[in-house]
């Protein structure tokens, strides 16, 4: 079995194409620092996603990790009402509208696959579920994944040491 990060990114460039978005991004919750990291992404503009680093609850994918369920930014919501250097990744890539999932790992809510738009647009129903199922698959394909290189990348999303993320879904 190859590397993972080229079927993260395959993954990634394939759910920004079929979305019609301008990026896609996955980001990752490592359990021992307590900090979520944008590790990949496709259609970037620069590379000041990398220096993006939020608590649980924080930013888009923070808000994600702590409640366990979607987040969407699009034309339904009022940009006036937010402050936008609560959301970097907005600001980092110049997005107008978002839809990001939870990626679980063994129930545990460990990371986040995101959509954007650099122009403001609405994300449909079925956008939203080929996230989700796609989401659904990077969990089972980093869960299943044993190549050592990886490893490391992926251990601290493995083994969770804080009951606060590791709460299960619906609860």
């Amino acid at each position: 079995m190859g590397s993972l990060q080229p079927e993260i990114e395959k993954h990634l460039e394939g759910i920004r194409l079929l979305s019609s978005s301008d990026f896609a991004g996955f980001a990752i919750l490592d359990h021992q620092e307590y900090i979520i990291r944008w590790k990949y992404v496709s259609g970037n503009r620069n590379e000041r996603y990398k220096r993006i680093r939020l608590r649980p609850g924080k930013g888009i994918a923070g808000q994600v990790i702590k409640h366990g369920r979607p987040v969407i930014f699009d034309s339904q919501y009022d940009k006036r009402l937010i402050d936008l250097r609560e959301y970097p990744i907005l600001l980092a890539e110049s997005l107008e509208a978002v839809a990001a999932v939870p990626v679980t790992l063994k129930y545990a809510v460990t990371g986040v696959l995101m959509i954007g738009s650099r122009i403001l647009r609405d994300f449909d129903k079925q956008t939203v579920e080929l996230l989700e199922s796609i989401a659904e698959q990077l969990g089972s394909m980093i869960q299943n994944y044993n190549k050592q290189e990886d490893r490391d990348i992926f251990q601290s999303i493995r083994t969770p040491n804080s009951n606060k993320t590791n709460r299960k879904l619906g609860g």
